[in-house]
């Protein structure tokens, strides 16, 4: 049982960060209101497979190694600070959903691969992912611990991670709110994309 309530313990603090307002949130978001479901739904597996990454490696003390060469984890800062912005200002150059016969809402909402790999490129370039998970991990585990509970904490991490993002992606995608998108388009793709570019500001001000 105290295995159990260490469990439930991490899963709790994790979905209080999952529903905490970042990156990931405006990704999805993004994709689901401005190009279609399945790239919101692409690019939620692409994010969690992120955490799982991220999960796995915390729980192996590989992301130690951050601590040790913390030039990595600059290097990491500032990849993913110039992609965050690069993905903010392609959103802000938008003119919007401006529909010809024919036309879909976005040319890439058959690229699912697309959406992906930029939902795993934001999560895994983000180094608060890396101390978040080696700081949770460290407060509650100890080398004492069975392997098993170390894998249903991944997994678990794992697929609270991608049910929250699937849930974005499923509502922010409903034909309501894509009407309301192509009303104002050309605005609502400039706020994501000021939202982008402000995290990413805001990652590379952050000392800590």
């Amino acid at each position: 049982m105290e295995y159990l309530a260490i469990i439930a313990t991490i899963l709790l603090v994790d979905l209080v960060a999952l529903v905490s307002p970042g990156p990931n949130f405006v990704l999805v978001s993004s994709a689901a209101i401005v190009q279609s479901r399945k790239q919101a739904l692409w690019t939620a597996g692409g994010i969690a497979t992120g955490s799982l990454t991220w999960a796995a490696a915390a729980a192996l003390g590989i992301v130690s190694v951050f601590e040790v060469f913390p030039l990595l984890g600059l290097l990491l800062k500032v990849v993913g600070v110039a992609y965050l912005i690069y993905l903010g200002v392609g959103l802000l150059r938008s003119k919007g959903f401006e529909p010809t016969q024919g036309q879909s809402l976005n040319p890439e909402a058959k690229s699912g691969a697309k959406g992906f790999w930029r939902g795993l490129m934001v999560n895994m370039t983000s180094p608060k992912s890396a101390a978040y998970y080696a700081s949770v991990f460290a407060a509650f585990l100890t080398p004492e611990m069975p392997a098993w509970v170390l894998v249903v904490l991944v997994s678990s991490i794992a697929a609270l991670s991608l049910v929250w993002h699937l849930v974005l992606a499923i509502g922010l995608s409903a034909a309501p709110i894509k009407a309301k998108y192509i009303a104002a388009s050309k605005y609502v793709e400039r706020l994501f994309g000021g939202l982008l570019v402000l995290l990413g500001l805001r990652l590379a001000l952050d000392t800590s």
